[in-house]
């Protein structure tokens, strides 16, 4: 078991972490195990946007519960909430899927009305409980 996985373990456990201080460890965990790739390995070019597929179908299975009613919201936003919940930022995810930095601010905003979420911290705690396989 890696240092991060024991680290996460440990978050789970902690009883005093709220909701957003729990996502924003996960979040700053996920950005170390990014940055611990090996040197040797390059990172994907980025690629024009036509070839930029639309959702995954993991993400598409891992969204699910947001596609339909009551939230219905759309492939492209999806597409976007994957890549900021992943830890990049709109600047990133714009270059990554091709789209203006706007863009990706516009569909932000939308995904965080559809969802009633006041911030990102709390637009991704939203995300995690409507997705996640069991109730918490």
């Amino acid at each position: 078991m890696s240092l991060n996985q024991t680290v996460r373990d440990l978050v789970d456990r902690l009883p005093t972490l709220t909701s957003e201080e729990r996502w924003l460890v996960q979040a700053v965990l996920d950005m170390a195990d990014q940055r611990l790739q090996p040197a040797g390995v390059a990172p994907p070019a980025a690629s024009p946007a036509s070839s930029v597929p639309r959702t995954s179908r993991s993400a598409a299975d891992r969204f699910a519960g947001l596609s339909g009613a009551p939230y219905f919201v759309t492939a492209r936003e999806l597409d976007v909430l994957e890549l900021l919940l992943s830890g990049l930022s709109n600047k990133e995810v714009a270059g990554k899927l091709g789209i203006s930095f706007k863009t990706v601010q516009a569909h932000r905003q939308r995904v965080m009305d559809k969802l009633g979420a006041r911030s990102p911290m709390h637009l991704a705690e939203i995300v995690r409980r409507v997705t996640s396989p069991t109730p918490q």
